[in-house]
């Protein structure tokens, strides 16, 4: 073989192999970004475009039941998708909670919401959340209990539970939905009763949270 035919066949060799090693790395799998991030990165990820889609259906969900149903549906995709990523993290939990329960399903609304404080005992935020599962449920008695424990030790959402009881009382007035009228009545005495009291009195100096 001359030495101009045997380089032109080095060449070509060595060109293929070139080639072969290119056409390798196009076809190699690219490793997605989400296989780069750790758990932690895509439960925040994922919690964090559950909260912005909480807020958007709030918003909405006056003037477009609808895309507000759509928004707490995706919503709590991602809360699960947190969830599954971290499995310990309690406000993907309480998340998850919260677009069950604005779906109208309280039950599951309720399971989500106990392992959020099983995970975080102290959350005002989950109780008094959970607190209008109960009334969706119309668990009067377990709505009641919340409420005194928020009284004294988170005002703040004590005041929003107040609310949500007088629109329930309201709803139920309209439409009593399997309570009856003397059920309806004596719990619409005991929201007006403690509204009041907590409306004129600042500090009653009592620690307890089952003070009554």
């Amino acid at each position: 073989m001359s030495r101009r035919l045997a380089g032109a066949v080095l060449a070509v060799i060595v060109a293929g192999a070139a080639g072969s090693d290119v056409l390798a790395i196009r076809n190699k799998p690219q490793e997605s970004n989400a296989a780069k991030k750790s758990p932690e990165a895509v439960a925040a990820e994922a919690l964090h475009s559950g909260l912005k889609r909480l807020e958007k259906a709030d918003q909405t969900g006056l003037k477009n039941a609808k895309q507000a149903r759509k928004e707490y549906e995706a919503a709590l995709k991602d809360f699960q998708a947190a969830i599954a990523a971290a499995p310990d993290n309690y406000r993907a939990h309480n998340g998850a909670g919260y677009s069950l329960r604005k779906l109208g399903d309280y039950t599951r609304a309720l399971a989500s919401y106990d392992r959020a404080l099983a995970l975080a005992p102290a959350s005002t935020e989950a109780i008094e959340y959970r607190a209008e599962a109960y009334l969706g449920l119309n668990r009067l008695d377990d709505a009641k209990q919340a409420y005194m424990h928020l009284f004294v030790h988170d005002r703040t959402a004590s005041n929003v539970l107040m609310k949500a009881m007088k629109a329930w009382v309201d709803a139920r007035r309209a439409q009593p939905m399997s309570v009856d009228a003397s059920t309806l009545d004596a719990f619409g005495a005991w929201v007006r009763e403690r509204d009041t009291l907590a409306s004129s009195v600042v500090n009653l100096g009592h620690n307890s949270p089952d003070w009554k």
